[in-house]
């Protein structure tokens, strides 16, 4: 406290590459179908975190907005309650749906562009969808929900496919190619009219707690 001013300062960057999955999304999670809502007004728009500095690797937890999340994430480091509202969901024993088609799309009558979505199914809730009317945007989530479940394969010490060698890698919608000459944005396949099928789901439990 006493040394002269001002005091230099050396710092050290480590070459660690630093992974963030959460964004800015709409989503549905209270109905027991799979496929996309008819109406883009049934969707909610959420601050979607997988993991995060405040949670297990395997929750993904949803806030009314960014600065929610900020005030979350300062209560929790200081020890303090959480004031805000946080939906709360276990990807444990989970899968994405058709995962090896990458997202789906929906298009809505008044939207510009058709949104992609992925759908998430857990062990004994309701499906779980976020969605993105960019491509980009959904990526560092869809990949932050691939990453708990390939480490979970790896820990089960399965393929996830079937086979004994390894998990499978899944292939990458968010690269060029394999579009038929699309663009990112336009990437993806509709299904709202496959509706229901998981129809074995538990339709009286509620994503959240």
């Amino acid at each position: 406290k006493e040394g002269p001013r001002p005091l230099p300062l050396l710092f050290y960057v480590p070459e660690t590459q630093v992974v963030v999955a959460e964004g800015e999304h709409m989503v549905k999670y209270n109905t027991k179908e799979t496929g996309a809502p008819n109406s883009a007004k049934d969707w909610k728009p959420k601050y979607v975190v997988i993991g995060g500095i405040i949670a297990q690797p395997w929750m993904i937890n949803m806030y009314r907005s960014k600065s929610e999340y900020d005030i979350a994430v300062i209560e929790t480091q200081a020890r303090r309650p959480v004031s805000v509202k946080v939906k709360q969901f276990s990807l444990q024993g989970a899968r994405v749906q058709n995962d090896w088609q990458g997202p789906q799309m929906v298009k809505y009558k008044n939207k510009l562009h058709p949104w992609k979505y992925i759908v998430i199914l857990p062990v004994s809730r309701n499906p779980i969808k976020i969605a993105s009317p960019n491509l980009n945007q959904l990526r560092p989530v869809h990949e932050g929900v691939r990453r708990v479940l390939m480490a979970q394969q790896r820990d089960r010490g399965t393929g996830g496919g079937g086979g004994g060698g390894g998990p499978r890698r899944q292939p990458d919608p968010y690269r060029g190619g394999g579009g038929g000459g699309r663009s990112s944005n336009d990437r993806g396949y509709d299904t709202r009219d496959r509706r229901n099928d998981r129809p074995d789901y538990d339709g009286d439990r509620r994503g959240g707690y």
